[in-house]
């Protein structure tokens, strides 16, 4: 498998030109840049309309980018894409061995490496969910997350179980 990479930016050619790569499209604004076996391979563009949270990141073969609220998934071997609509906004991505967990204003989505939504819990805030860590107890694994609940300043610890995403 090739290696990924999201980097901030291309260096350019002598002649001050970006080397030609492929491009990928959702809009006219923030760009991301990929590196495959650290050659400038894909930029990618996202819609100008967006908030303080757009995040991009490399999940497997993906290129996953967070905006309002959409996620776009891009497979980086066939340039192919789909998104994903979230709750209210995207916040952040947290990755945890093979999963994609998606942070959004109301909950969290998993996703597995072939991007098929494996949980989804929109329930657990109203205005915000921290992904902190993974944590253990008696051989289960959870999520150990803040919701906001009451805004501004209402944060509440909450754990989340990472194989189905019910709160415990």
């Amino acid at each position: 498998m090739a290696d990924y990479q999201l980097v901030a930016k291309f260096h350019t050619q002598q002649n001050g030109e970006l080397p030609v790569i492929q491009t990928v499209s959702f809009g006219s604004g923030k760009k991301y840049f990929i590196l495959k076996d650290r050659k400038p391979y894909l930029m990618a563009e996202a819609d100008a309309v967006s908030n303080f949270f757009d995040k991009a990141c490399i999940f497997g073969k993906y290129l996953c980018i967070g905006t309002g609220d959409t996620v776009i998934f891009v497979n980086l071997e066939t340039l192919g894409s789909i998104s994903m609509q979230v709750n209210f906004y995207f916040g952040y991505f947290f990755i945890h061995e093979n999963m994609l967990y998606i942070a959004s204003g109301t909950g969290i989505t998993a996703v597995n490496t072939s991007i098929q939504t494996v949980w989804k819990n929109e329930g657990l805030a109203i205005d915000g969910v921290i992904i902190h860590e993974v944590c253990k107890k008696e051989n289960q694994e959870y999520l150990r997350i803040s919701c906001e609940m009451d805004p501004p300043g209402g944060w509440v610890e909450k754990h989340v179980n990472l194989t189905n995403g019910e709160i415990l």
